[in-house]
């Protein structure tokens, strides 16, 4: 055999092979410059995104294939440039100085601003960025105001299990963080290890039941400038059979959850009424990322009224690369609609629940509606924490796609409004009878006895 030919364990496949590849991800890595070279204003946002990929790309395939150095260090170069201009955009704080009699003057932070960051359970790094001193100086600040980053509750070990043991009754399948959580918005703030041996002598059975159902998932890496930077949106039909839908948003840099609301529709006003509420709380975004459904139709053409087009105010794409939201489900699944899921196929199971008959759907939405709202705001109170700084810098956004979709929505999902069977006063009746007797009855009883109710009107 000739030494040139190509064999299946040879050498030239494997150089075209690197010829192949190497060619593409040159081809991709122009495209997406071009691509941003496009827009107008530039989006320095985009080119840094864009080079930290590419950087990455490019290093990890040098390991394998010949890259040309030239074009390894104009990368790097063109990166460093575009993160001193960003460094130059972003707004420093510095703290006042005071003059002394001798010495350097002393930076001027007062007691109630540090207390006021304490009370947000800020960890130090944060609250010292955010002053405009160094770690050192604040721990002095502390010490010299007697005040402490660190204030846990008095609470034993038995106390402590019968609080936990109360909410694993309300939430079977919360983990440490929610529990941790839903102590802190009951005010009990402990330290993790205590939340682990608490739900270890509560719930030991079910922490190992999770671990053995636990996936490993690799995230991209992703980052975003600050607060109201980039928000996520979406709508989630676990509970579409019952004409119930949830309309959630999360901030992509910190996690918060912007908005968590139920209704019996997705119209686009509806989406749009919560998105609303959000902004007036919080603020209005410079991007959102959602999907291509119909219900977000009226949340772009905001965002597009407002920030402006050809900049990707209004980012559509799938709902799996939609990261951050995506998590949030999960953990509304687990913590909060699984129950009702759960409940609600129950009835159906024995027959009590008929999702083709309007009056049980309207049943449904009186009594259990209302339990879904009040759970997804505890939810949201339980999830409220600050994240630590090195979680905050690891999210997924998606700038590929940052274009704005027009055209014709695919495979829209249509939720029915379902009419009210009952004259206003007889709704009012339903409703002060159900409003009555909530505190004190079970929620399956309670649907039984609206929906006697209602059949005994009819």
């Amino acid at each position: 055999m000739d030494d040139g030919n190509v064999n299946d364990f040879g050498q030239q496949p494997q150089d075209n092979c690197g010829d192949t590849l190497r060619r593409q991800v040159l081809l991709r890595m122009l495209s997406k410059f071009e691509m941003g070279l496009a827009r107008q204003p530039i989006d320095l946002d985009y080119f840094e995104f864009t080079c930290r990929q590419e950087l990455y790309l490019c290093n990890a395939l040098s390991r394998h294939f010949n890259v040309p150095a030239e074009i390894l260090q104009a990368l790097d170069e063109f990166f460093k440039a575009v993160k001193e201009c960003l460094e130059l955009t972003n707004v420093h704080i510095t703290a006042n100085t005071v003059p002394g009699a001798m010495g350097r003057p002393m930076l001027d932070v007062d007691r109630d601003s540090i207390e006021e960051l304490l009370e947000l359970d800020l960890p130090v790094p944060c609250i010292s960025k955010m002053l405009g001193v160094s770690r050192r100086t604040l721990f002095r600040r502390l010490k010299e105001f007697d005040l402490s980053a660190r204030r846990y509750s008095v609470i034993d070990d038995d106390e402590l299990d019968n609080v936990v043991r109360q909410i694993k009754d309300e939430m079977p399948t919360a983990g440490y963080r929610m529990v941790k959580g839903r102590l802190r918005s009951n005010g009990i703030i402990v330290q993790w290890r205590r939340v682990a041996a608490s739900l270890h002598r509560v719930d030991s059975v079910g922490i190992l039941s999770r671990l053995a159902g636990l996936g490993c998932i690799i995230r991209r890496t992703y980052s975003v400038r600050g607060p109201l930077s980039l928000w996520h949106v979406d709508t989630n039909h676990k509970l579409i059979r019952y004409n119930i839908v949830l309309f959630g948003a999360v901030d992509g840099y910190s996690r918060k959850v912007m908005c968590l609301s139920a209704a019996t529709n997705n119209l686009a006003s509806t989406a749009f009424s919560a998105f609303k509420k959000a902004t007036e709380r919080h603020g209005i975004p410079s991007r959102v990322r959602g999907d291509q459904g119909v219900e977000n139709v009226d949340i772009a053409r905001f965002m597009f009224s407002v920030r402006g087009t050809n900049r990707g105010s209004f980012m559509s794409g799938k709902s799996v690369h939609n990261q951050r939201i995506e998590r949030l489900w999960r953990d509304v699944r687990t913590c909060v609609t699984s129950k009702y899921y759960n409940m609600l196929r129950s009835l159906e199971w024995d027959q009590l629940l008929d999702v083709s008959s309007t009056e049980d759907l309207f049943c449904v939405h009186m009594v259990f509606l209302p339990k879904l709202e009040r759970d997804l705001e505890h939810f949201v109170e339980d999830i409220e924490q600050p994240e630590n700084i090195e979680d905050i810098e690891e999210p997924d956004i998606d700038w590929d796609i940052a274009t704005d979709h027009d055209g014709e929505m695919e495979g829209a999902i249509v939720v029915p409004e379902i009419e009210c069977p009952l004259s206003e006063e007889q709704s009012e009746g339903v409703q002060s009878y159900i409003q009555d007797n909530d505190p004190v009855t079970p929620a399956r009883e309670l649907y039984l006895l609206c929906r006697e109710y209602l059949f005994g009107t009819g």
